[in-house]
């Protein structure tokens, strides 16, 4: 194993390029921006599998949408990692905002601008549309619960109702159902 030469002269660092900084935070805005467009697209397919409860699709749909969340989580890792190095660059805070980054760059900004306008607006209807499907999932979920409670107090032969509104369910009384006639 060689050692270093003490008499050696440290190499001087290249000086920071906020230029190439700006570049690769352009690259993961894009990256993040398309991500986004696919979370939209798959909470959009996910709402039609609901609406035709088609569960096996809708339980499809969820896995990919978790993919897509678990890649958007390391993008934006690497988007707050990238920012602050370019806002030290920039002499700006390490929690300075991209609008703030990109007033500091100037026209070479601008770019920068477009893409937090565009990332800010596929987040407000990712997350609007998900809450509408989260809902419509809710609904349908306590629809369920009633036909089965429905069903199983058809079967046991109940049709008190508790206090709480609830059908009271006896005791489970053996019988059968014909739903071929």
């Amino acid at each position: 194993m060689t050692r270093p030469d003490p008499r050696a002269q440290p190499r001087p660092q290249q000086p920071a390029d906020p230029r190439r900084s700006a570049e690769r935070l352009r690259v993961v805005l894009e990256e993040s921006a398309a991500r986004y467009a696919r979370l939209l697209e798959l909470v959009r397919a996910r709402r039609a599998a609901l609406r035709s409860a088609d569960l096996a699709r809708f339980s499809q749909l969820d896995d990919a949408e978790r993919r897509v969340v678990a890649e958007l989580q390391e993008l934006d890792a690497k988007r707050v990692a990238e920012a602050r190095a370019l806002a030290s660059m920039l002499g700006l805070a390490a929690n300075a905002s991209v609008g703030e980054i990109a007033e500091r760059l100037g026209p070479a900004g601008g770019r920068l601008l477009v893409l937090r306008s565009e990332l800010r607006e596929l987040i407000l209807t990712v997350r609007r549309e998900s809450s509408v499907l989260a809902q419509a999932a809710e609904r349908l979920s306590a629809h369920l619960a009633g036909i089965a409670q429905t069903v199983h107090s058809a079967l046991a032969h109940a049709n008190i109702y508790s206090r709480g509104g609830q059908i009271a369910v006896g005791a489970n009384v053996i019988s059968s159902l014909d739903i071929r006639s």
